[in-house]
């Protein structure tokens, strides 16, 4: 009786204690489930992340350029011809032949022993006074190469994070003797040089102005994790370099290395200790910088954390634009959240990784071509998968974000996507083919001449 009774208690014990542990098992996971959706609904929250629920075709076809070898961007002259820039320092010049064919040839190699080919090259940007004899711009590009660790003393070393040299990117300037020539003669000279801790979140895109300033993307310094003495922590400090977008005037030399200017209206100018070559700050891996000449405004890329890829758009310079201040804010309250509204900038278009709608940002412009004019004024985002997505930058951040059709050319993977001098969309792949999206005057031909250039499906 005592033997059947003990029994019987020892299965009534593992019973409870197995219903114990299941409800402890269903409320962990349910907590834990709610923290991670109020994590990403935070996220999109403060991102404006954009929802895709739609493609339009576009009457467009890509033409092919010219095939290079590992391109990483492309820059060009007021005749319309591009210079694109290898890894490996190479620049091929592709440029309209008798026959309306390109022709591409090679126009320099810019490597030397210095060079740090694992990183390489990563930018080119060319003066708006590249082609105008009279003026001090002519005859020069620019250009963003890595070299080794100790090549040379930098201009600026991380203010946090790891102070052991990785590499340096270094700006350089070439003066082409004869702008108009098929290959490159002429003077090299160095701008200014930057000390990098790690291989990522590095100095990785140059653009020009109208006016001959040139924007430079500077990454924090290094891909670690957020703490009070990581690499983050330069993207909010007015005394770095790291983690920003800065502004200069390669022709000037009012510096402090005396090699380039500080343009006057440069938003943190007479701003107290603070580097005055800031233009905009709180950024963790700023590239793909395009200028808007319609609105004057900066087109900013952005890797940022927790695989949200950013588009910031800078009208006025002086921006915060969120790094690292808005990390863990989904674990703020609403008047930490409202305060941190106050300070930082939302991005004017993001998505996630891992929702599987995009990869890697490969490129972002404010299309302003002519070949497509329902794009005109329309944030143009490409993805590393091979996908382009257009967005309207002045729409409310319930906006939608779409997908442009492009048939099997989205085969491809996308290494980069600048404009052309005329702003017409260049895409770069990882095969190293490089094309330019036209539009399509075959289609529709034998029907209805009236149709419209973009429809939505």
């Amino acid at each position: 009786m005592i033997h059947a009774l003990l029994s019987i208690l020892t299965k009534l014990s593992l019973f409870a204690f197995s219903i114990f542990l299941g409800m402890g098992s269903y409320l962990f996971v349910k907590a834990k489930n709610t923290v991670e959706a109020t994590k990403l609904a935070a996220l999109t929250a403060e991102s404006g992340n954009s929802m895709v629920y739609r493609e339009i075709a576009i009457e467009a076809k890509p033409a092919l350029l010219t095939r290079t070898q590992s391109p990483v961007d492309v820059g060009g002259d007021a005749l319309g011809v591009l210079y694109v820039l290898q890894k490996n320092g190479e620049v091929v010049r592709v440029a309209h032949g008798a026959t309306s064919m390109s022709v591409s040839t090679r126009f320099a190699s810019l490597s030397t022993e210095a060079t740090d080919a694992e990183i390489g090259f990563s930018a080119i940007a060319f003066h708006p006074e590249f082609l105008i004899q009279e003026l001090p711009g002519y005859g020069k590009f620019y250009v963003v190469a890595a070299e080794h660790a100790g090549a040379a003393n930098p201009d600026f070393i991380p203010e946090f994070g790891n102070r052991t040299e990785h590499h340096q990117d270094v700006v350089y300037e070439f003066t082409c003797n004869h702008p108009l020539a098929g290959n490159f003669k002429g003077q090299r000279r160095e701008v200014l040089r930057f000390s990098q801790p790690g291989a990522e979140n590095n100095v990785r895109s140059l653009t020009f102005d109208h006016l001959g300033n040139l924007f430079l993307a500077v990454g924090d310094g290094a891909a670690d994790v957020v703490g009070r003495h990581s690499s983050s922590k330069n993207a909010s400090s007015m005394t770095s370099a790291y983690g920003k977008v800065l502004r200069i005037d390669p022709l000037g030399d009012n510096s402090i290395n005396g090699k380039y200017g500080i343009p006057s209206s440069n938003p943190f100018q007479l701003v107290t200790e603070a580097l005055p070559e800031l233009w905009a700050f709180g950024l963790r891996a700023p590239h793909s910088l395009s200028f808007d000449p319609y609105r004057s405004s900066l087109c900013i890329g952005e890797t940022s954390a927790d695989g949200i890829e950013k588009v910031n758009l800078s009208e006025f310079g002086g921006e915060h634009f969120g790094w690292d201040l808005d990390t863990g804010s989904f674990l703020f309250n609403m008047g930490m959240r409202s305060q941190l509204e106050d300070i930082v900038k939302s991005p004017a278009f993001a998505l996630s990784r891992t929702s599987g709608m995009t990869g890697a940002n490969a490129g972002n412009v404010v299309y302003r071509g002519e070949n497509f004019p329902s794009l005109a004024g329309m944030l143009v985002f490409a993805s590393h998968d091979g996908r382009i997505m257009v967005s309207d930058p002045g729409a409310p951040k319930s906006r939608s974000t779409r997908i442009l059709s492009l048939g099997d050319f989205s085969r491809n993977t996308f290494t980069a996507m600048r404009t052309a001098p005329n702003g017409e969309l260049v895409v770069l792949c990882e095969d190293g083919s490089v094309y330019e999206m036209r539009k399509c005057d075959s289609i529709g031909a034998e029907r209805n001449r009236e149709r419209k250039l973009f429809c939505m499906r």
